[in-house]
């Protein structure tokens, strides 16, 4: 399934100090062939969107760690039967390999 995705917010908190600090990230996304939603307060409708939460010591895996659980809700969402986790391991191969 290619759907593509559009990146909605970024934070990242450092949890610890000192050079094996580590950080938590959240990554907020929308499908851009999104499913309109109704706010139960407000009661307008909104595009749906999905999070992710991801933790370590490295900044990156964290990030793709987040980013990896919001696709998987929203795939999961969409009723497609698919993890994306087996992908993490060959994309922070190829982060490092940029990086060095």
């Amino acid at each position: 399934m290619q759907e593509p995705v559009t990146l909605l917010d970024y934070s990242m908190n450092s949890v610890t100090e000192g050079i094996d600090a580590i950080a938590t990230t959240r990554v907020v996304i929308r499908g851009d062939n999104s499913y309109l939603s109704t706010n139960a307060s407000a009661g307008e409708e909104v595009q749906r969107t999905f999070s992710g939460i991801g933790a370590g010591m490295d900044i990156i895996v964290a990030s793709l760690k987040a980013y990896i659980g919001a696709l998987n809700k929203m795939l999961g969402f969409y009723g497609v039967d698919v993890k994306v986790t087996e992908k993490i391991t060959v994309c922070i191969k190829i982060v490092y390999l940029r990086r060095g």
